[in-house]
């Protein structure tokens, strides 16, 4: 692990050094042999797979809880080098079923704990920064060199922010949310062109003002929802597998009350959040 603070990683007017962590990972040891598989060849057969753009590619996530903590392993395990994690909360007991926590992260912020606890699981190497600030706050602070960004957080005004930020980044972003009582999943993928729908062009119902707060989860829903998730993260930075039909929506009932179902969802000409951007 390393504090280091690498100067082209940031330009923020104030120092953030006290508060924000860089982890440098290893990842795993090289092969012995030449007759060694390469680390990732059962990833070569699967379709749409470019496992260097994943290396390369500048992953942000923010929310560091039951959603993006999954996901941030995932990633961590399937070869990204480049991860930034945004969380100003800290690690409650409440948090301990369903989220990549151990006893020892009590109290402490989401953003460093998951940080320290992906490191060895980060088998290609690469860097971690933890930023336990919040997304407003680190927008206008940062100068984040982001290729992707997630928003895994269970409340509207951050998910805005998210939609503005990307569209103004001109990067793709992915979004997940969860029903009330932790049993249904949505999943959205947003482009990263103005003619590209946003999620408010998914959602046009979505309200800035309201919280939306996650009433109930558990580790089953989170761990589906962290697989969709990374789908799309992967499409995102791959690309999709050629003469295969694309989608940017994809729902999920754990209970089977709905069945699972992907669409893509069209850009609104008269959607608030986007014409607002143009």
């Amino acid at each position: 692990m390393s504090t280091s603070w690498p100067d082209d990683v940031f330009a923020n007017e104030q120092d953030p050094r006290v508060t924000i962590r860089v982890f440098q990972a290893k990842g795993f040891p090289p092969a012995v042999h030449p007759a060694e598989p390469d680390l990732f060849a059962r990833h070569h057969a699967v379709p749409g797979n470019e496992q260097g753009a994943l290396a390369e590619a500048r992953v942000l996530i923010v929310g560091a809880g039951g959603l993006g903590s999954w996901t941030a392993l995932a990633l961590a395990r399937s070869g990204a080098r480049q991860i930034f994690l945004v969380d100003p909360d800290r690690f409650d007991r409440t948090n301990a079923p369903r989220q990549l926590m151990f006893g020892s992260d009590l109290g402490k912020f989401k953003a460093i704990a998951l940080a320290n606890n992906l490191v060895d699981h980060m088998v290609a190497g690469g860097q971690i920064i933890a930023i336990p600030l919040p997304f407003e706050q680190v927008v206008r602070e940062f100068a984040l060199p982001i290729d992707v960004a997630l928003f895994l957080v269970d409340n509207n005004r951050c998910r805005f922010e998210g939609i503005r930020f990307a569209r103004r980044r001109q990067i793709r972003a992915v979004f997940a949310m969860m029903s009330g009582d932790g049993q249904r999943l949505h999943t959205f993928l947003q482009g990263s062109t103005r003619h590209d729908a946003c999620l408010h062009c998914a959602l046009p119902n979505l309200n800035e003002a309201t919280g939306a707060p996650c009433a109930a989860a558990t580790i089953t829903s989170c761990l589906l929802a962290a697989s969709y998730i990374t789908f799309f993260t992967h499409r995102a930075v791959m690309g999709w597998p050629v003469d295969v039909p694309q989608f940017n929506w994809r729902e999920a009932d754990l209970l089977g009350v709905a069945p699972e179902r992907t669409a893509t969802v069209a850009w609104r000409p008269i959607c608030p959040t986007c014409s607002t951007l143009r």
